[in-house]
C-alpha cells in the first residue's frame, strides 16, 4: 500500500500582488498545480501525489511574476504521523500572502 497525500481547497485571503496571482503549487519541487487566484478565491486543486520515502514532504505556494523573480509565499512540511488523522490545512503567508490549502494523508 502506497502512502498519499490529496490536495483539495486552496483558498486565498489575500494576494501578493494588487489584483490577481499567478499561483503554483509544487510538491517535493515539483508542480501540480497552477492558476490565478484573488482575494476571496476558494479553488479546487483536486491531486493526488504519493508521499516520498521519507518522514515528510514539502508542499509550496510560487507566485510567478515574470519578468521579475518569482515569489516564494511559503512552504509547509507535511508529516508521515498525519495518516489517518483527517483533513489538515497548509497556510502561506509570505511576501504579505495569505492563503491556505486543505490537504489529507491517506494509506491507498
Amino acid at each position: 500500500m502506497a502512502l498519499q497525500v490529496h490536495f483539495a481547497i486552496l483558498h486565498c485571503y489575500e494576494t501578493e500582488d494588487s489584483g490577481t496571482d499567478e499561483c503554483v503549487l509544487k510538491w517535493q519541487g515539483n508542480e501540480f498545480w497552477h492558476g490565478d487566484m484573488k482575494g476571496g478565491r476558494d479553488r479546487n486543486t483536486d491531486t493526488f501525489v504519493l508521499f516520498p520515502n521519507a518522514n515528510e514532504g514539502i508542499v509550496s505556494l510560487i507566485e510567478l511574476d515574470s519578468p521579475d523573480e518569482d515569489d516564494h509565499l511559503g512552504s509547509h512540511a507535511i508529516r508521515k504521523d498525519e495518516l489517518g488523522q483527517g483533513w489538515h490545512r497548509a497556510f502561506f503567508q509570505s511576501d504579505e500572502a495569505n492563503y491556505h490549502l486543505d490537504y489529507e494523508v491517506f494509506q491507498a
